[in-house]
């Protein structure tokens, strides 16, 4: 590919509030809704992704993020669109977005991790962070489409879903995955402070 692409300019945000949330190994970490500005820690992030990282994400070898994809991640509209981060340190080592579609109530959903983050719980507590944000706006479902040599995706969703329906096509899998937190709890439970919608926007 070509020499790194950067991502357009972004007006300078506050960083906006996150919940700390405890790892299994014991790590702290922030998560929080993203921003315009997570623009270039997200360039950062996926330079440190290993190629099978990306590869599992992108679906096709990409050893840079385009920018385009970049801009897909961080500008979204909080209403069919959301995606929260975690963040260490100011560095952002996970994120997860989901894309919906007006009048349905599922949404496809897409997560990766830091490789340095990896196999720590992060990825579920980014998963469920977004269900309770979407189920609180009408959504009882993730979709999500995994390359057939990803294994490791499915019982990661599973955790997200016991009851994730799985079917295999064309060599990839295709997830449709219900949430345990229902409409009903997330209502209970109240906002989610981590996943307000930014007063930037």
């Amino acid at each position: 590919m070509a020499a790194l692409e950067q991502p357009v300019a972004v007006a300078a945000t506050r960083a906006q509030p996150g919940d700390p949330i405890e790892l299994v190994d014991g790590t702290v970490v922030t998560i929080r809704a993203i921003q315009p500005a997570d623009a270039y820690a997200l360039l950062r992030m996926f330079d440190r992704l290993s190629p099978e990282s990306l590869y599992h994400r992108f679906f096709s070898p990409m050893p840079q993020p385009r920018r385009a994809a970049l801009l897909h991640l961080a500008g979204l509209d909080h209403e069919l669109h959301e995606a929260v981060v975690a963040e260490v340190d100011h560095e952002i080592v996970g994120v997860a977005r989901y894309d919906g579609r007006t009048g349905e109530d599922d949404a496809e959903v897409a997560v990766i991790v830091d490789d340095a983050w990896q196999d720590r719980g992060l990825g579920t507590r980014l998963l469920h962070r977004l269900a309770r944000v979407g189920a609180r706006r009408g959504l009882v479902a993730f979709r999500a489409v995994v390359l057939g040599d990803n294994r490791r995706a499915l019982p990661f969703l599973r955790r997200l879903s016991p009851e994730a329906e799985v079917r295999f096509r064309s060599g990839e899998y295709q997830v449709y995955a219900p949430f345990r937190v229902r409409r009903a709890e997330a209502s209970e439970r109240g906002p989610d402070r981590g996943a307000e919608r930014s007063a930037t926007r």
